[in-house]
């Protein structure tokens, strides 16, 4: 069974880091670049939570190998870090203080195993049925990457958000548990079409939250 340690991975990732911007913003003069770009993450259904009258999932946790805000004159990177929602734990908002200024369009984010384990991503929870409650897990080590349309605008020393919303109520919910196999009483999403099914569920579960 392949389990991520949300705390241990935290402890062995560089959430500290600052984000990095790959085009400098201002004129190299040393003067102030303003507040910058922020990015919130929410969850909605929350996180954990219950997400249908079946399912429940207790923990979440995508290892992001790499994030770009992309604008039309430059972008902000950010890589190697992790989103968790667990009790307790919800992802920071994201800061990129020297964000050059311009308008940002696109949002792209690749998710995949590394040193801080092998899965791109973990979920879990429980499923209930005709009165019976199981545990699942779903983890995937292949790499998945996901794209979405924004329009936010940065002026000069100014400031702008950006939020997104991860909504998993679809993606989960259309599993077909019953034909899952089990590991020590854990029902196993890892492989198969079922998992390549729920890939493609969970790139559109990636949402602009406006």
């Amino acid at each position: 069974m392949r389990l991520i340690g949300v705390l241990m991975l935290l402890a062995g990732c560089d959430v500290g880091s600052p984000a990095t911007p790959d085009t400098p913003g201002g004129s190299g003069d040393g003067s102030q670049h303003g507040l910058g770009m922020f990015v919130a993450w929410n969850a909605s259904p929350a996180l954990p939570g219950t997400l249908t009258d079946k399912i429940t999932v207790s923990d979440a946790t995508f290892q992001l190998d790499h994030f770009q805000v992309v604008a039309d004159a430059g972008s902000v990177t950010r890589t190697k870090y992790l989103l968790s929602w667990a009790a307790g734990t919800m992802p920071s908002q994201d800061v990129f203080p020297d964000a050059p200024p311009g308008v940002y369009s696109k949002i792209a984010l690749v998710m995949m195993g590394g040193n801080l384990g092998n899965d791109a991503y973990q979920i879990r929870g429980t499923w209930r049925d005709n009165g019976i409650t199981k545990p699942f897990e779903i983890h995937d080590r292949g790499q998945l990457g996901i794209s979405i349309d924004c329009n936010a605008t940065l002026s000069g020393g100014g400031e702008a958000t950006i939020a997104i919303k991860v909504n998993l109520a679809d993606a989960i919910g259309r599993i077909d548990f019953r034909g899952l196999d089990e590991d020590n009483g854990v029902l196993q999403l890892d492989t198969g079409q079922e998992l390549a099914d729920f890939r493609g569920r969970l790139k559109d579960a990636f949402q602009l939250d406006d």
